[in-house]
């Protein structure tokens, strides 16, 4: 089995030969037909893997890949779900021979694809149709709202408020990019955007073992959820959760700590936050920064884009939600039904939550009311407010709700604005407010 799987991706002590063997020769075939007639169903992931990679030789894959596994399935992607739904054995050093096969894009996935089989199993990484120099955006240009010339007032931008400071990230930038790091009320700061999650999140810098990491993306999925790697450590990690989920870091449980962020449009944000920063279009790198141009890949699709064997039914794959977690209990709230409600308020875990929006298209956000009551929202952008059950009134911003009054404050609490299936598959025992 081993000789049979090194032969067939031209398996060499140093990794970059073996692109003198692409594409596939007579050794590769050969050793495709000793796969085929051997019946080891250990060799179902690694075909599997080859199959969606496909560099000149799916007929064979497919065939070979058919008679081992006694079935067919029209896709790699349909493949990938199989195994998900009914994970076939691995052979010994599975691991470190994927990572062999997806170094033929890139060297770094010899690093990145797990070994150990700690933390994501490696069949359930799916090459992302890229490689891991995607250029990140290390230290953010901004420039201020009021100067701001290229947004449209309809374009989508993740906002936040840190420490008094107000930030937003077009999505037409953040997705070509996946990472951008910064700087937000003097703390050091890092937002994900993951395309086919749907949505973004923000961080902070500093993780839990107390070290600063430097982020780029893996373009490997699980789940659909395009992971990212620390340069430090090769690490793995969940943009949705925050968490590592392998490497060297999985074992230590290292996680980042969420910062509230909010989807919504850029007319809205500037209307609340015309003092405020916004990423400049000026980021070093030469692309098409157009609206919707970066998720044209991803756009329209009703299903994830990348296999994804099991969806939680509760909701319909891509309805937007927010996650928080309150109390210990995760929860998602579907976006759209608190747009048109403009305020949610209830009671989880002991924790008084309320949730207000703008209003359809202007995003959501959500607060830890610490027992007071909220009974009506109005006004929009810089106006919008709140007043509770005794008269008074709160002002609103993406950091708190501030009573007009006495100037007491209820804190925003971190929030992730992204696809439901996503948001389930990061945090599978979520629970669902529903109207």
């Amino acid at each position: 089995m081993r000789d049979a799987l090194r032969e067939v991706i031209c398996w060499y002590d140093d990794p970059g030969k073996a692109r003198d063997c692409l594409p596939p020769g007579e050794a590769s075939q050969r050793a495709l037909e000793r796969i085929a007639t051997s019946g080891d169903r250990r060799f179902i992931a690694p075909l599997v893997d080859m199959l969606w990679l496909d560099l000149g030789w799916e007929r064979a894959v497919r065939e070979a890949l058919e008679r081992v596994s006694g079935q067919r399935y029209a896709t790699a992607a349909e493949w990938y779900a199989a195994i998900e739904r009914d994970p076939p054995p691995l052979p010994d050093g599975y691991g470190e021979w994927k990572g062999r096969l997806l170094s033929l894009v890139d060297a770094r996935y010899l690093d990145l694809v797990p070994k150990d089989g700690g933390g994501v199993r490696p069949e359930r990484l799916v090459w992302a149709y890229g490689d891991t120099r995607s250029p990140t955006i290390t230290s953010a240009k901004t420039i201020r709202a009021a100067d701001e010339r290229y947004l449209a007032a309809s374009d989508v931008v993740f906002g936040l408020r840190l420490n008094g400071d107000s930030r937003a990230y077009p999505e037409r930038i953040l997705a070509w990019h996946g990472v951008a790091q910064d700087r937000a009320g003097g703390t050091d700061i890092v937002v994900f955007h993951c395309l086919p999650c749907g949505g973004a999140a923000a961080y902070r810098r500093a993780a839990s073992d107390g070290r600063s990491y430097t982020f780029g993306v893996a373009n490997l999925v699980t789940g659909s959820r395009r992971l990212l790697f620390d340069a430090e450590t090769m690490s793995l990690w969940d943009p949705v959760s925050g968490r590592v989920v392998a490497g060297s870091l999985a074992a230590k449980n290292v996680s980042l700590t969420p910062i509230p962020l909010a989807r919504t449009s850029w007319g809205e944000w500037k209307d609340r936050y015309g003092t405020g920063v916004v990423l400049a279009l000026d980021t070093g790198f030469v692309r098409d920064y157009a609206e919707g141009a970066a998720m044209r890949g991803e756009g329209g699709l009703e299903r994830p884009q990348f296999p994804i064997a099991g969806l939680d039914p509760r909701l319909a794959a891509k309805v937007r939600v927010v996650g928080v977690n309150l109390g210990g209990v995760w929860r998602a709230y579907p976006i759209e039904a608190i747009e048109q409600a403009r305020m949610v308020q209830e009671t989880v875990a002991g924790m008084t939550v309320v949730l207000i929006s703008a209003g359809t298209g202007k995003g959501v956000q959500v607060y830890d009311a610490q027992g007071t009551r909220f009974d009506k929202v109005s006004g929009t952008g810089a106006n919008l407010e709140v007043s509770d059950r005794d008269g008074g009134r709160w002002f609103v911003d993406d950091e708190r709700l501030l009573n007009a009054r006495n100037g007491r404050t209820r804190p925003a609490l971190p929030s992730t604005p992204v696809w439901w299936f996503s948001w389930a598959g990061a945090h599978p025992d979520t629970t669902i407010w529903k109207p």
